[in-house]
């Protein structure tokens, strides 16, 4: 009987050339890439709104964003919002999240 869940490559990695191991693992994380969604102009009036509400009255957000091809949340204040600017930042007991506004995906008050 075959295992469904056999080692795959695992057993064979030793006989293979350090390229070969680099190629496949390139390979795998290229197939696990996500996509940025493309944002409606009602999403994009929400986010800016909510982020404008957030750091008049200085309340908590949670921000979801992309980068680096997969999604990313961030929870903390908005620390500065000027109109020219084209980055976030957000601070949290972490330290200082920048993100850039383009790469906003969701916004939201807590």
């Amino acid at each position: 009987m075959r295992n469904i869940h056999d080692r795959g490559t695992m057993k064979w990695t030793s006989l293979m050339l350090p390229e070969q191991v680099e190629l496949l693992k390139e390979l795998r994380q290229q197939r696990e890439r996500k996509e940025k969604p493309i944002l409606d102009e009602d999403q994009l009036e929400y986010n800016g709104f909510s982020l404008m509400e957030a750091a008049k009255e200085e309340k908590m957000v949670w921000i979801k964003y992309f980068k680096d091809y997969d999604f990313h949340e961030v929870t903390g204040y908005v620390e500065t919002l000027k109109p020219g600017d084209e980055v976030i930042k957000c601070t949290n007991d972490d330290g200082v999240q920048r993100i850039h506004y383009s790469n906003l995906i969701h916004v939201e008050i807590i």
